[in-house]
């Protein structure tokens, strides 16, 4: 639970992390980084099911077209957590999200067809903020069910962090300093136990111990859950523009525009050519 609230809180920092900054802006030329993105086509897979049960709903085959047209009436697309959230400021603005394959997923009565609908998509991302993320929203019809997972009835959210390529690699660095740091506490904490256990001396015991308390205390200090949600290189696709995107994201769902953000699962993205 710590670990998913964690995730939204990394996932949504463009917009929901700043509700108390008056002054919070958009990123420079974010209408831009947008607008780039027009007629990229994706392929989304969502696993949902929480981390710790056996139940999982695999649904695959969704395919959207990122869309340059705006929504144009209120009943054609679902809220999203940037626009109609409590920072607006920091969304980039609405576009439809064109639907050009329905999701299926395998339950106990065989293939299940999952439609999403009045789907749309933005980009939040706070000016001075290390990524922001991309955001796809849509609206389901009915719960879909296979054992005890659950995508339920109402408005989803697929979410993605995204990067500049500056901002990557600086995240990057940090995190494989902070693995080190934790790395060598930890094998400092073991080294420090093994000697204790070795030696008959009491004092020797003690300072040992001390040394492996103050190396667990080290290891515990690193913000380890948060590092491991930065992608390796591997782990990114670039999109248009100065724009690298994660491929693994999260599925959310959140009444707007203050409710509490409810984790369904996971997510994982990848870009696909129009071309035949």
């Amino acid at each position: 639970m710590l670990f998913c609230s964690l995730v939204l809180a990394f996932l949504l920092h463009s917009a929901d992390g700043f509700i108390g900054e008056k002054s919070a802006s958009p990123l420079l030329h974010l209408d831009k980084l947008v607008e780039a993105q027009c007629d990229q086509r994706l392929s989304l897979g969502l696993n949902i099911g929480k981390p710790d049960d056996v139940s999982r709903l695999a649904v695959n085959g969704l395919v959207f077209d990122l869309s340059k047209e705006a929504p144009t009436f209120n009943n054609d697309f679902v809220k999203m957590p940037g626009l109609h959230g409590l920072k607006s400021s920091l969304s980039g603005g609405l576009n439809s999200l064109n639907t050009v394959q329905d999701g299926s997923f395998i339950s106990m009565t065989g293939i299940e067809t999952v439609k999403p609908l009045k789907g749309c998509w933005e980009i939040i991302w706070k000016e001075g903020a290390e990524n922001g993320s991309i955001l796809c929203g849509f609206e389901t019809e009915k719960d879909y069910k296979r054992n005890d997972a659950t995508l339920p009835q109402g408005t989803v959210y697929v979410s993605f962090n995204a990067w500049s390529s500056k901002g990557l690699k600086q995240a990057q660095d940090t995190k494989k300093r902070t693995t080190k740091l934790a790395n060598d506490a930890l094998h400092k904490k073991h080294e420090e136990l093994a000697k204790m256990a070795e030696t008959n001396n009491m004092l020797q015991k003690a300072r040992h111990y001390y040394n492996a308390l103050s190396a667990a205390e080290a290891y515990s200090k690193q913000p380890k859950a948060r590092m491991e949600l930065i992608p390796n290189t591997d782990e990114v696709v670039h999109f248009e523009g100065d724009m690298y995107v994660s491929t693994n994201g999260h599925v959310w769902t959140q009444d707007l525009p203050t409710g509490k953000p409810s984790v369904l699962g996971t997510a994982n993205m990848k870009l696909m050519s129009k071309e035949v």
